[in-house]
């Protein structure tokens, strides 16, 4: 014990010389963030924007919630009642979630802006305008979902001390999209059209999202303006195989660049894995079949001839996956269809306990077909359909690395197209925008009569939406831009006929001009010949998301969504 005293008396003595032990006992406060003290150099730096991009991937159950969002919509459905029928509270677990996502990523960029300025003399100026560029286009990601599914949020542009958690108010809508221009203009000017590193935002990722957030918000000038920036500048282009830009090795190799951001999983880290495709894939191949198609994305695909399905000559009711729009196979399984899910190829089907597996010399054999009677499974919990996007890759589906795309040059094609559209100013350039997404899936190119139409063009590229971007997660935000909630949520869910030899007839698309512009399927003359799920219901106020109620009650300076 002598020893021990003596030790701690002659590190203290010795220390005296140096600096003192009154110095070298010096803490940061307890009640000050500890990040404080960080960010002295590039490792640092790096360091902090690495555990923010890793906030910017928002998932529940190693599932990318954005994946989901289209299952909220009128385009699929999850296996359990959830946010798309409408019967919601302030207590809702999703907005919650989000409203919890956003802001962890809004913290973690905000202390590393500010944390950051201490080691600015440390690290090359043009290295630390870029982290700090890098940083400001992930804030603005995430006031681009507050913005859209909240409206009002407490706008944070700094890291916040503990009295002021219980004062924030919120912030116009204007005002946080105001802010997203602002950031995305600053980040834009400083960053490279190809990112620094694999999987980094870029300056096309940062016009992108400002043009996505414009197209959102109806002004269309900003986004035409931001996309074509993209177009003319960026470099970028369509991978000539649709769906290779849903699997792990087409992702890549990311032919034409087409992929501009995504989530990232890491060959090196055993745990960095994703179930977005064995939530969705057949119960034959091994899959969870959680998330299911409706019918009406089915049909809202085109024939070959480039006719809805209700207009072209060519489309057969008893043979729904004959020539058809491409994209349809790689994005929807029906009964019928050859599909190759968890390294397993087998006969898809709903209508017998039997189906037929393709053994690994070619040849085929009888096996039993747990898609027919499993209680979770595609017949009894969804409505005949399986996920075909995401699901198709050559991958073990418990170990998944296939990344779920957040932005791709084929949006920002559809983008500048629409934005022009509404802005009644049709050119080559317009017409050559959609014909690129077309011709990759091989549709016939715009014909004459829809390019002098603007109602036709409206009608075409909001259907080209759902063709190339469905179950990308835009459809939730579509349906409120377009103001058509009230036509397209309120529904009973239909699926595929109820039996093998049921016709059940196809749906029709005219029940008024606004069904019609929108390419909305009705299906009042086959609902009984048709697998069925939940009726779906719409109010106003699902126009936005309530602001969790969890959230009021830590801060009653919060005000709450209209009606909720």
């Amino acid at each position: 014990m002598k020893y021990r005293f003596l030790s701690i008396l002659s590190l203290c003595v010795s220390m005296t010389l140096f600096s003192g032990c009154k110095d070298y006992l010096a803490q940061a406060p307890l009640d000050a963030p500890a990040t404080g003290e960080f960010f002295n150099n590039q490792n640092e730096m790096n360091g902090a924007l690495t555990a923010l991009y890793r906030s910017a991937y928002w998932n529940t159950g190693n599932t990318p919630y954005q994946s989901m969002m289209d299952g909220w919509t009128d385009l699929a459905l999850l296996r359990g009642l959830d946010l798309g029928e409408g019967n919601i509270d302030v207590y809702n677990a999703h907005a919650q979630n989000i409203w919890t996502f956003a802001y962890a990523t809004i913290q973690r960029a905000n202390t590393m802006i500010e944390g950051m300025e201490k080691g600015k003399g440390n690290v090359p100026a043009a290295t630390y305008n870029r982290l700090q560029a890098e940083a400001r286009v992930l804030r603005a990601y995430a006031y681009f979902y507050l913005a859209f599914m909240f409206g009002d949020a407490p706008l944070l542009t700094k890291p916040l001390s503990p009295e002021e958690f219980y004062t924030q108010t919120r912030t116009s809508k204007a005002e946080i999209i105001k802010f997203i221009y602002d950031e995305l203009d600053a980040a834009s000017s400083v960053l490279a059209w190809a990112p620094a590193d694999y999987g980094r935002v870029s300056k096309a990722v940062a016009l992108g999202l400002k043009a996505r957030t414009a197209l959102y918000n109806k002004e269309y000038q900003v986004a035409a303006n931001a996309s074509k920036q993209i177009i003319d500048g960026a470099g970028l282009s369509l991978n000539p195989n649709f769906g290779d830009l849903f699997t792990r090795t087409g992702q890549l190799s990311n032919a034409g660049k087409e992929i501009m951001f995504h989530v990232l999983h890491s060959e090196a880290d055993a745990n960095s894995i994703t179930y977005l495709p064995l939530g969705s894939i057949s119960r034959s191949a091994g899959g969870q079949s959680g998330r299911f198609p409706q019918q009406r994305l089915v049909d809202m695909f085109e024939a070959k001839d480039g006719k809805r399905i209700d207009e072209s000559t060519v489309y057969d009711p008893s043979k729904p996956s004959r020539n058809r729009d491409l994209r349809l196979k790689y994005t929807v399984a029906l009964p019928g269809d050859t599909i190759r899910m968890n390294l397993q190829t087998l006969v898809y089907t709903i209508y017998q306990n039997t189906t037929s597996f393709r053994n690994t010399d070619g040849s085929w054999i009888t096996r039993t077909n747990a898609d027919f009677d499993n209680a979770f499974g595609p017949g009894k919990s969804g409505v005949g359909l399986l996920h075909a996007k995401y699901t198709l890759t050559e991958e073990n589906a418990f170990t998944s690395r296939v990344g779920f795309i957040l932005m791709r040059y084929a949006e920002i094609l559809l983008l500048y197209a629409e934005a022009k559209i509404e802005l009644n100013q049709v050119d080559d350039s317009v017409i050559n925008a959609i014909n690129q997404v077309r011709q990759r899936a091989k549709q016939p190119v715009v014909e004459a009569e829809v390019r002098t139409s603007p109602t036709k063009l409206r009608q075409l590229i909001r259907r080209e939406r759902v063709a190339e971007l469905a179950m990308e997660g835009f459809r939730w935000f579509d349906i409120r831009r377009y103001g058509i909630g009230e036509l397209v949520m309120p529904q009973k869910i239909v699926g595929v006929p109820k039996t093998a030899t049921t016709l059940a007839a196809p749906p029709t698309f005219t029940s008024s001009a606004a069904h019609d512009l929108n390419n909305i399927p009705v299906y009042n003359n086959s609902e009984s010949q048709r697998f069925m799920r939940e009726q779906r219901y719409w109010y106003p106020r699902l126009e936005l998301l309530p602001v969790p109620q969890t959230e009021r009650d830590i801060n009653p300076k919060l005000t709450q969504n209209p009606n909720w």
